[in-house]
């Protein structure tokens, strides 16, 4: 009868761990280096992040899967990523600094291609809102202006912004 009990429990814990949901600790921008190259950056309004993510959609030339997206590129922070050292966490994606380790292949961007990036932790318990962009969009940003999608409630929806890095983080915040 123990094992009935256990089953019980173990269901219990399904129904309450798929009933969690990720809190937001910040917002996720796109910048580019000197050679326009992607540059990830953050804005921790509390907690940490462990790592950051590129993904974009599943196309049909894909392998099958029940996932909807591919992961791009996965990188885990060396040690955690707080509001504290945010601004010093950039991830450059072609010459990541000491702060990230790259986890696993990764694939090269391409054009006419929408990718998405957004930090985690590896408990599922903080995420950074993401941002969407594409190397043509990337191609109009100059190094230190930072691109994100900002939820307008008057319009309901989402609205694209450019601005210095200090901008981004204080309104990521309020």
């Amino acid at each position: 009868m123990s094992w009935v009990y256990g089953l019980l429990g173990l269901g219990l814990v399904a129904v309450l761990t798929g009933c969690e949901t990720v809190a937001p600790a910040g917002s996720t921008g796109i910048s580019v280096d000197g050679q326009g190259r992607p540059v990830v950056v953050f804005a921790l309004c509390n907690d940490h992040i462990d790592g950051a993510t590129i993904y974009r959609d599943r196309t049909a030339s894909d392998p099958a899967s029940d996932d909807s997206s591919v992961s791009v590129a996965d990188w885990d922070a060396v040690s955690p990523v707080t509001p504290a050292n945010a601004a010093q966490a950039a991830l450059n994606t072609a010459k990541p600094s000491a702060v990230w380790r790259r986890d696993g292949p990764g694939e090269a961007l391409r054009p006419a291609v929408q990718y998405v990036a957004y930090g985690w932790t590896r408990d599922n318990s903080w995420y950074t809102g993401h941002v969407e962009f594409t190397l043509e969009r990337l191609s109009t940003l100059s190094p230190g202006q930072v691109l994100t999608q900002t939820f307008v409630e008057a319009s309901q929806r989402h609205e694209e912004r450019v601005q210095p890095y200090a901008q981004f983080a204080k309104e990521a915040c309020t």
